[in-house]
């Protein structure tokens, strides 16, 4: 379906049944048709916990920025070059020097990397002293002497924090005057890290980098001067992405394909009742790091939603894990953004397939809820698991619950015709020879709902 020109309402609307949007164009897969069934999923940023592989990939962020250390990903092999020796990079990899004891004295020798067994290259070093005697080693074990037993006069043995809990029970039980078996001490349960706390985490003065995320307008016509000037610099990162990552012949992601697939929106910037300071539409998330365009989240701030329409991210940095360090930097966002307007409560990561490996991590965002297709509500990911491993395409809803906004009435559904803004009924009057779209316009109504059929004015061309 080809949008012109939407309102964040009516886009929301069509998100949750299952619409998204490419650009201006809006699509709903088929998905009792498909071979992957394709589920919305969103999450709820105010319930949102951290996972421990996530709090580790802030963590390795954080240390990326503040120190200017890369993540290890292991040693690479040790092979032998031209002359038969060994050369190791000493930079790449994580080595120790060893102390060698040679004629009494200790001298540093040069590192060497460790490697497995199984490695046909490994590296062995061997320092022996040929004036000293070997010494033999014997299996016997000498019989063990018989002692006296632990001293009864001292305490039993313990660790210190069992002793410093009994002293605290002692001490309440003499200021109480009780007997210290009556006193119970509640365990302290530590403060849970927010994943504001993980991502305003204390910096050093001079950090080895430096991160800045800004949030450009994009769409022609409400563009804001930062984009215009970033345009080309955002261009040549997404075509980067795009010829490495998808593997896309150098001639595809041209501007133009850019400009229809990323820059285009049909949303409008206002809403009517609404607290965003942002306003709403559609954005760019440009991440910045030493002034140097690294990452490109595009994302719609809706009326209850931010949506995440695409990623993009220089290949050079994919040790970072940008993908899901962005979706955690857009939940970061939509709970600033709820912080001020509360009616913005969730983040749509787009469409979720569970036969999918590379679709199936935005399950670990958690708590997240999959729309189901019957119904349109919106049920816990955890739930659904059992039943899409039995059947790729599955009603989700397990209560009696109908689809009440697919029930339209056909006469209700508001058209544009010649201009002018009519319903179905009016257009039928108008134009009585015109049975044959009938069913066209029913099948419309059914997947955009009852409400998108009223807000929505479909498009009805006139007779030549």
């Amino acid at each position: 379906m080809w949008a012109h020109t939407l309102t964040v309402q009516s886009y929301q609307w069509l998100l949750e049944r299952g619409w998204r949007r490419s650009g201006r164009y809006c699509y709903k897969p088929t998905m009792e048709k498909c071979c992957c069934p394709q589920y919305m999923i969103r999450i709820s940023a105010k319930d949102f916990r951290l996972t421990k592989s996530q709090k580790k990939l802030l963590k390795k962020v954080h240390r990326y920025l503040s120190t200017g250390e890369k993540p290890w990903k292991g040693l690479e092999k040790v092979k032998p070059n031209s002359a038969g020796s060994v050369s190791v990079d000493m930079e790449t990899t994580h080595c120790k020097p060893i102390m060698a004891l040679t004629d009494g004295v200790s001298q540093e020798r040069p590192a060497v990397p460790f490697c497995d067994n199984n490695d046909a290259h490994c590296l062995f070093t061997e320092i022996v002293d040929k004036n000293k005697p070997v010494e033999k080693f014997t299996s016997e074990r000498k019989p063990p002497i018989k002692g006296s037993g632990p001293n009864s006069e001292k305490p039993k043995c313990g660790k210190a924090k069992q002793r410093r809990l009994e002293r605290k029970r002692q001490k309440l039980a003499a200021q109480a005057n009780i007997d210290p078996s009556e006193v119970i001490l509640l365990p302290k349960k530590p403060a849970e890290k927010t994943i504001e706390d993980f991502l305003n985490g204390p910096m050093p003065d001079q950090p080895a980098h430096r991160l800045e995320v800004r949030l450009v307008r994009s769409p022609p016509g409400q563009q804001s001067d930062e984009f215009s000037k970033s345009f080309d610099t955002t261009f040549l990162v997404y075509h980067r992405y795009q010829t490495v990552i998808h593997q896309d012949p150098d001639d595809k992601p041209d501007r133009q394909q850019f400009q229809r697939f990323l820059v285009d929106s049909p949303l409008q910037t206002g809403h009517q009742g609404g607290k965003s300071p942002h306003e709403y539409g559609s954005f760019h998330q440009q991440y910045w790091l030493d002034d140097k365009l690294i990452a490109v989240g595009v994302i719609d701030i809706l009326p209850s939603y931010v949506s995440s329409v695409y990623l993009y991210y220089d290949p050079v940095y994919s040790f970072l894990s940008l993908g899901t360090y962005a979706a955690l930097r857009e939940i970061a966002f939509t709970r600033n953004l709820m912080a001020v307007d509360p009616d913005i409560q969730f983040y749509c990561m787009g469409y979720y397939i569970n036969s999918c490996p590379k679709m199936r991590y935005k399950a670990n965002f958690s708590p997240s809820f999959l729309l189901c297709p019957k119904t349109y509500t919106w049920q816990p990911v955890e739930n659904c698991r059992p039943k899409l491993e039995c059947n790729a395409y599955s009603r989700l809803d397990e209560t009696n619950a109908v689809d009440e906004d697919g029930d339209v009435d056909l006469a209700s559904v508001a058209v544009l015709f010649k201009h002018q803004a009519l319903t179905y009924s009016l257009y039928q009057m108008l134009c009585p020879n015109r049975k044959q779209d009938e069913a066209e316009v029913q099948e419309y109504s059914r997947l955009v709902g009852r409400k998108c059929s009223r807000s929505i004015l479909l498009y009805r061309q006139s007779s030549k």
